[in-house]
């Protein structure tokens, strides 16, 4: 079979440190294009990652008919206009989180892709750390019972990504659509996408004026499960952290590390497995996990990949807990 052949769009952080490095080393697929508006740096970028083909704008890539997919690597705010004219140009999609800025457009991106018989899928690393994967594989066998609430938080004191905070008011998202996602994306897809009910959050606004730099969220599934949830830049801690905490009938999951409890009788024993990453490299490799399984997925064959189906469910609770920290109450859906 022959590599994918790939196009990367935008020359950033992203793109230089993860997409570019990683996707060299893969089997299966060739990066063949590269664009980014710089042209100095997109043509250092050329020279080192031995790319052939180098435009300055997308819409040149995007008429190039050997690129078979693109991968969008480019601020949040200009996702949807490229990847919805990549769609139309015939080209499979990969876009760097978070896919949109809200489920509007999420939406308008899976009805392209259907209509067009392409692939739209979503880089939401954290899903293919190591620890994530063995926990998911305990979940579906119902290792820690039937889940009934999970409890997550992951605090910074940085936005991961340059946020254009002086753009339209419509388009300022802040701690939610960076962090706050990856949190509602890891507690669906862990629970296998259940139906959520309602939705209740509180924003604040302390180090970021002009958007919410701390976010609150509970969500409440029809089956009657928890999920709690917060992410911040502004907290006063010196220190990142990430928790994530699962509660089921008949054990209990926390990350990080990964430490599994199941009950056996009266009494709780490890399931925990013995890991032997560093935290370190976890990310990193969740990274070349990530990449690897979008390759398998283009050439056919069945990953468990972040679909843009799956992340319209994820867009819809991220726009609701925005409609309800603006309302100040719950909203139900």
């Amino acid at each position: 079979m022959e590599d994918i052949r790939l196009g990367v769009i935008g020359g950033g952080a992203i793109a230089q440190i993860i997409h570019l490095p990683l996707l060299k080393k893969l089997s299966g697929v060739k990066v063949v294009a590269l664009s980014e508006q710089d042209n100095q740096k997109l043509q250092i970028l050329g020279r080192q990652h031995g790319i052939a083909k180098l435009y300055p704008t997308f819409d040149e890539l995007l008429k190039d008919p050997e690129v078979d997919v693109v991968d969008i690597c480019t601020t949040t705010d200009t996702h949807f206009d490229i990847a919805l004219k990549a769609l139309n140009a015939g080209k499979n999609v990969l876009i760097e989180k978070p896919p949109t800025m809200n489920h509007g457009e999420c939406e308008t991106l899976a009805k392209a892709a259907e209509e067009k018989h392409k692939v739209v899928l979503a880089a939401m690393n954290n899903r293919f750390r190591t620890d994530f994967m063995m926990l998911k594989s305990y979940l579906s066998d119902k290792q820690l019972g039937e889940v009934f609430y999970i409890n997550a938080a992951w605090h910074k004191q940085e936005p991961s990504t340059k946020m254009h905070l002086n753009s339209k008011p419509q388009l300022r998202r802040g701690v939610m659509l960076d962090l706050g996602i990856v949190l509602v994306d890891l507690a669906l897809w862990l629970l296998n996408f259940p139906k959520i009910n309602g939705v209740n959050a509180a924003f604040f606004s302390r180090r970021f004026k002009k958007v919410e730099d701390t976010a609150l969220v509970t969500m409440r599934t029809n089956a009657g499960a928890m999920i709690r949830l917060d992410a911040s830049w502004g907290l006063q801690q010196p220190d990142e952290s990430f928790r994530f905490e699962v509660y089921g009938t008949n054990g209990t999951a926390t990350l990080n590390p990964l430490l599994l409890h199941h009950r056996v009788k009266d009494e709780l024993v490890s399931l925990t497995p013995i890991q032997n990453s560093k935290f370190e490299n976890v990310f990193k490799r969740s990274y070349e996990t990530e990449l690897a399984n979008f390759v398998r997925f283009l050439t056919g064959v069945k990953s468990d990949v972040p679909t843009i189906a799956q992340m319209c469910q994820v867009m819809k609770i991220v726009d609701t807990a925005y409609t309800s920290a603006n309302r100040g109450s719950a909203i139900k859906l």
